[in-house]
C-alpha cells in the first residue's frame, strides 16, 4: 500500500524523478496566475535533507509555508523558463523572516533560472569567487523546482539584495532620521535599469563617454519608504563624490574622491567584473552602500549581482572575446542605452588606483581564488554537484546545441561541453589578464566618433515602434528586424537628414508570443543592434 500511494503521489507531477541530490522546491499557487507585480499568495514546500543526501517529493519538508511570489527580471521574463522573487509569509500575507538552508532569517529570496546561460554556473561560481575574495555576495543553492505540480529544472535560490545584518550589514535608516549622523546612513543605491523601481532615481550631471549625451541614472533601493530629506542626502553625497572625482585635485588622498568612497571595494568589484568579463559590468545591476559617519560613511561597491551574460555568454558589444576590459564598454558600444559611468575613466587616471588594483589582483593570482588551479576546481565542485539534475533540466528545456541569446557561436552541443568553453575562456581571461590589466598610469583613448545614436520606444512594443534618430550626416536608415534565433522578420528604409529625425515604424509581421527582437539599424557603414521586447 505504501508503495502504491508513493507512485499515486509521483503521478500528480509531471517529469517527476523519485530522488534528487538537490533540494525540492515545491510551490502551489492554488490556480492563481503568476504576474510581474504584484505579488500573489501561494504555498511553498522546501524538501532538504541535507548535504550529500537524497530527496524524494514524498519526505516531510524542511520547511512549508506560504509565500508572495512573482515574476522578476527584465529581459529575461520573456524566456520561458520563469524566474521568480518571492517572500515568505504568514498566513495573513505579512513578511516572515525564516533561516532557510540555515542561512541568516530574512523573507526575501530569488529563484533565479538561469535560461540563456547553459553552464548554469555563472551566477554560483561569481558569488563563491566574490565571498573567497572576502566580500559579501548572496547565498546561492542549487535546487530543482516544481511549480503547480509541473516540473521547471535546476533553478539558484538566492538571498536577495537588502539591508540586513545577514547580508548587507548596514544600519537602519528609519523615516524620522532627518538630521546629524542619523540622516547619513544606511542607503542602498544601484545603477540599473528603471523596471521594478518604484522608489525613483536621479541623473548624474556628468556625461558618461561618447559624442551624444548620455549620463548614469542611480536608483533609490533601500530604504523603501525614503522621504524627500534621506533622497537629497544621498544624491548630494553621490555629487560631492563625482564632483571631486572630476576635479583637477581628484588624485588628492585627503580632499580628493578617496574621501567620498571605500577605494578597496570599488577594486575588488572591479576585478571581479574583468575576471567575468561581464559585459553589463559597472552600467546595470551595480549596487552600491553606504553607512552612517560614525560607522564609516564611505561609499562601497556592492554587492555583486546577476553575472548570466558573463565568461564569454555574449555575442554583442564584442562580449564572447577573452580579451578586453568591461570598463572598456563605452568605446565598444558607445551608442548603448546603458553606459559605464565616467568613474572608471577617472580612476584610471590615478597611479595609485592602478597600482592597488594591480597589487590586490597579483595577490589574488599567486596566492587566492583567481590562482587557475583554484578557479578550476571551483568549477568541477559545481559540475560534480549538478551533473545528474543538469539532464532533468534540459530535458524539459531542450536549448542544448541551439540559439538562445545571447548564445555566442560556435555552440556547445552538450552540457558538458559548455563547462568545458566555460573553463577554457577563463584559462585564456587569466593569461590575458596579467599581460594587460594596468601595471601604471594610462591615457584611455577617445572614444572614437560614431556618426549617429537611436533611441527607440516604446519598449516593450506591440507592432508599431518610433525611432528618435540624431544624424551628422544626411543619409538613408537601413532597418533589419531579426528574432533571436537570426531568423529576419522584416526589413525597411527611411531617408534621414543632418539632425533630429522622429520615424514612426510599424512590424506588420509578427510571432504568437511574446519574445525579445533584434533590430539592426543601418546607417552608411555602421551600425547599432537594438534589444526590443514585443507583446
Amino acid at each position: 500500500m505504501k508503495k502504491l500511494y508513493f507512485l499515486l503521489l509521483l503521478s500528480v507531477y509531471t517529469h517527476a524523478q523519485d530522488s534528487s541530490t538537490l533540494p525540492f522546491i515545491i510551490i502551489n499557487t492554488e490556480g492563481r496566475e503568476i504576474v510581474d507585480e504584484p505579488k500573489i499568495m501561494a504555498t511553498m514546500k522546501i524538501i532538504d535533507n541535507g548535504p550529500d543526501a537524497e530527496n524524494q517529493l514524498t519526505d516531510l519538508p524542511a520547511y512549508e509555508g506560504f509565500i508572495g511570489i512573482e515574476f522578476r527580471g527584465s529581459s529575461s521574463q520573456m524566456f520561458p523558463k520563469k524566474p521568480f522573487g518571492l517572500e515568505t509569509w504568514d498566513a495573513n500575507g505579512e513578511d516572515l523572516k525564516v533561516p532557510l538552508f540555515g542561512w541568516p532569517e530574512e523573507s526575501d529570496w530569488i529563484l533565479f533560472a538561469s535560461y540563456n546561460e547553459k553552464s548554469l554556473m555563472h551566477n554560483v561560481l561569481t558569488m563563491n569567487i566574490a565571498e573567497q575574495m572576502g566580500m559579501y555576495a548572496s547565498r546561492a543553492k542549487y535546487v530543482e523546482l516544481y511549480l503547480n505540480e509541473s516540473y521547471q529544472g535546476v533553478y539558484i535560490f538566492m538571498e536577495k539584495i537588502k539591508r540586513d545584518k545577514g547580508r548587507v550589514d548596514i544600519s537602519k535608516l528609519t523615516e524620522d532620521e532627518e538630521s546629524g549622523d542619523d540622516l547619513t546612513g544606511g542607503y542602498i543605491i544601484k545603477i540599473d535599469k528603471t523596471t521594478g523601481s518604484n522608489e525613483g532615481s536621479w541623473f548624474s550631471e556628468f556625461p558618461n563617454n561618447g559624442p551624444f549625451t548620455q549620463q548614469t541614472e542611480f536608483l533609490y533601493e533601500y530604504p523603501k519608504d525614503i522621504n524627500t530629506t534621506q533622497k537629497g542626502y544621498i544624491r548630494e553625497f553621490v555629487r560631492d563624490f563625482e564632483n571631486a572625482l572630476m576635479s583637477d585635485d581628484f588624485t588628492n588622498p585627503v580632499n580628493g574622491y578617496r574621501k567620498y568612497i571605500d577605494v578597496e571595494t570599488f577594486i575588488d568589484v572591479t576585478l571581479l567584473n574583468e575576471l567575468s568579463k561581464n559585459v553589463d559590468a559597472y552600467r546595470i545591476s551595480t549596487f552600491l552602500y553606504k553607512d552612517k559617519d560614525s560607522k564609516d560613511g564611505r561609499l562601497k561597491m556592492g554587492p555583486p549581482w546577476d553575472y548570466d551574460i558573463s565568461y564569454g555568454n555574449a555575442d554583442y558589444c564584442e562580449g564572447w572575446l577573452f580579451s578586453g576590459f568591461s570598463y572598456d564598454f563605452n568605446k565598444v558600444c558607445p551608442n548603448d542605452n546603458w553606459l559605464v559611468p565616467f568613474w572608471w575613466k577617472r580612476f584610471l587616471a590615478d597611479p595609485l588606483f592602478i597600482a592597488q588594483m594591480r597589487d590586490r589582483y597579483d595577490e589574488l593570482r599567486s596566492n587566492g581564488i583567481f590562482k587557475e588551479e583554484n578557479l578550476m576546481n571551483l568549477i568541477d565542485s559545481l559540475a560534480s554537484e549538478i551533473r545528474v539534475p543538469q539532464q532533468r533540466n534540459f530535458n524539459q528545456w531542450p536549448i542544448i546545441g541551439t540559439y538562445v541569446w545571447p548564445s555566442p557561436r560556435p555552440i556547445a552541443q552538450s552540457w558538458q561541453g559548455e563547462v568545458d568553453e566555460l573553463k577554457t575562456w577563463l584559462s585564456n581571461r587569466l593569461k590575458w589578464l596579467d599581460e594587460n590589466l594596468p601595471t601604471e598610469l594610462q591615457v584611455l583613448s577617445s572614444t572614437p566618433e560614431l556618426s549617429f545614436s537611436v533611441k527607440a520606444y516604446p519598449n516593450p512594443f506591440i507592432n508599431s515602434l518610433t525611432l528618435n534618430i540624431e544624424s551628422l550626416t544626411d543619409d538613408k536608415a537601413d532597418l533589419k528586424l531579426f528574432d533571436l534565433n537570426g531568423k529576419p522578420i522584416e526589413h525597411q528604409q527611411y531617408p534621414i537628414h543632418k539632425g533630429q529625425n522622429v520615424i514612426n515604424v510599424n512590424f506588420e509581421n509578427r510571432n504568437q508570443h511574446t519574445e525579445i527582437e533584434l533590430l539592426k539599424i543601418k546607417i552608411g557603414s555602421q551600425e547599432i543592434v537594438q534589444r526590443l521586447i514585443r507583446h
